[in-house]
């Protein structure tokens, strides 16, 4: 095995999530009780670099979205099943050290979808979702301005999807007395409509002729 030393084992503060990258691989290193955990160091979830969160209790806590990972294990104590990848380190002579055929495995066998040379591309969402529909399009502007849209920006077609807009069947009135207390259970109550003199010239339909207006003496 051909082992490489990354870091200073002094220079690590305790239970201080610490970024390396060994071969274009992103790596976190986590000192503990004279220990070290060093683990891949991208979230599971959408890829954010797990150097940027923060230790709480016995978890790793992704700095974006919250998702936990225990700092010695790797393994989330909320889904067992979501796991970051634990290479074998060892401290000699005050140095960490990796096995560098175990991050060229693990390389081979989990390609990583960053394109460092590229704006922002240390940063790439790793798992896009529509919930989050204009992540990829702030991302485009922010590398290539207008240049592939030209100057007047997107355009589409006029008109608005239907799916887009709000929904009869998202919509719920739920009626309330505004001005007068509830009435008893056995209390009547009115329905009558009544049209008086202060509803002249307010006609809902607003047509210039129209039976309404002699049957309810709108004028």
């Amino acid at each position: 095995m051909n082992k490489i030393k990354i870091v200073d084992f002094e220079t690590l503060n305790e239970k201080t999530p610490y970024h390396h990258q060994v071969n274009g691989l992103d790596l976190v290193l986590i000192r503990y009780d004279n220990q070290v955990s060093v683990l891949y160091g991208r979230c599971l979830h959408r890829g954010a670099l797990m150097a940027d969160g923060h230790i709480d209790g016995q978890n790793l806590i992704c700095g974006v979205h919250g998702w936990d990972y225990r700092y010695d294990t790797g393994i989330s104590a909320y889904n067992n099943d979501e796991a970051l990848y634990k290479f074998h380190a060892e401290i000699k002579e005050g140095w960490v050290y990796l096995e560098e055929d175990e991050i060229n495995q693990y390389l081979k066998s989990h390609p990583q979808p960053f394109d460092r040379n590229i704006y922002l591309g240390q940063y790439a969402d790793t798992n896009p979702e529509d919930t989050e529909p204009y992540t990829g399009y702030i991302r485009e502007l922010s590398r290539n301005g207008l240049k592939n849209y030209g100057h007047h920006g997107p355009s589409a077609a006029m008109g608005v999807d239907r799916n887009t807009l709000p929904k009869w069947e998202e919509i719920q009135f739920l009626p309330a007395q505004l001005a007068k207390r509830p009435l008893l259970d056995e209390v009547e109550v009115k329905t009558q409509l009544v049209i008086g003199q202060n509803a002249k010239g307010h006609c809902f339909w607003k047509c210039p002729f129209c039976f309404r207006h002699e049957l309810w003496g709108i004028v």
